[in-house]
């Protein structure tokens, strides 16, 4: 929420309320109370509002603002959002997709490219019928993995934007050909320390994906 778009919607709401100019002290109380009101309401719609991208540039995201986009049978979703070092944001995708077989990652692509280079250890949990099991598995990713080996109808996803330590939290739930319904829960460092953590990036998934992706910053 910037302090441009705060100030066009007080004004509209300053406006849409019926003036009065006159002496009597009830009615000009009401009067404040009904700008007042009209002003904490412009001010909770604006936050709520999601930051619409523009169809060129990168959206910049102030702390507490969010995006949503939908998305219908794609495998590349671009976020179109700039970002900078030190820097939080958080990521849920919520959709319907085709089951990916075993070992077909579903990525968040760092500034809209793969990486060469280990992203170190990621831990997982894996849930199907009655077994449990879990370890650290090392990520010859090209990406930051949301959800190994599946393609995810719900994840959530925390992503540390320093540039020497680009860092990555993510649970996911999906489904997968060989071994059907897993939950992950991963963790990751990406192996570029030097490059600046520009835009947020694309999330590739193995198979067409239909939902919702919704980003929000959070410092």
């Amino acid at each position: 929420m910037s302090a441009a778009s705060m100030w066009t919607a007080m004004q509209a709401a300053i406006a849409a309320v019926p003036p009065y100019q006159g002496s009597d002290p009830v009615a000009s109380a009401a009067y404040r109370a009904a700008v007042g009101q009209a002003m904490c309401t412009a001010i909770v719609s604006e936050q709520n509002s999601p930051v619409a991208w523009d169809g060129t540039n990168d959206r910049i995201l102030d702390v507490g603002q969010f995006t949503s986009d939908s998305f219908t049978s794609a495998t590349s979703m671009p976020l179109h959002i700039a970002c900078g070092d030190g820097q939080i944001y958080e990521i849920e995708m919520v959709g319907t997709f085709t089951p990916a077989a075993a070992g077909a990652n579903t990525l968040l692509l760092i500034n809209n490219a793969t990486m060469s280079g280990n992203f170190g250890e990621f831990y997982h949990q894996v849930y199907g019928a009655s077994t449990i099991t879990g370890g650290n598995t090392t990520a010859a990713a090209t990406g930051f993995v949301i959800a190994p080996a599946c393609s995810p109808f719900y994840a959530k996803a925390t992503v540390f934007t320093t540039t020497n330590l680009k860092s990555f939290l993510a649970e996911s739930r999906g489904q997968e050909t060989t071994n059907g319904a897993r939950q992950w829960r991963v963790m990751m460092d990406a192996p570029d320390t030097t490059t600046l953590y520009s835009s947020l990036g694309t999330i590739t998934t193995p198979n067409a994906w239909t939902g919702t992706i919704t980003v929000r910053r959070v410092a």
